[in-house]
């Protein structure tokens, strides 16, 4: 049987002046992010080269996993907390896996 698992990866680019505020919004989903039903790894990461650049790698059992992180009170709430932060809108980019787990 083929998994539904699906690979997300986000990226988002902040104003120089916002990298602090922003980290910290993010910061502060990740437990809630990481309880929520059908979340296997939610990880969040900062580019070495570009502190305005922050990456997430995150892998969920299916789309409705997905689209219920999305409609959550704390995914919202991060969503309020960096919309004056951008620099430019949020990718996200649905992947699956092609090549035999590790």
């Amino acid at each position: 049987m083929k998994s539904e698992k699906i690979v997300l990866i986000a990226r988002l680019k902040v104003k120089p002046d916002s990298v602090k505020s922003a980290k910290q919004a993010a910061l502060a989903i990740i437990e809630d992010s990481r309880a929520e039903t059908g979340c296997l790894n939610y990880d969040f990461h900062q580019a070495i080269d570009d502190e305005t650049i922050f990456l997430w790698h995150e892998t969920w059992a299916n789309k409705a996993a997905i689209d219920a992180h999305g409609a959550s009170e704390h995914f919202k709430n991060f969503s309020a907390a960096i919309k004056d932060l951008v620099d430019e809108p949020l990718q996200i980019t649905l992947t699956k896996m092609i090549s035999e787990e590790a």
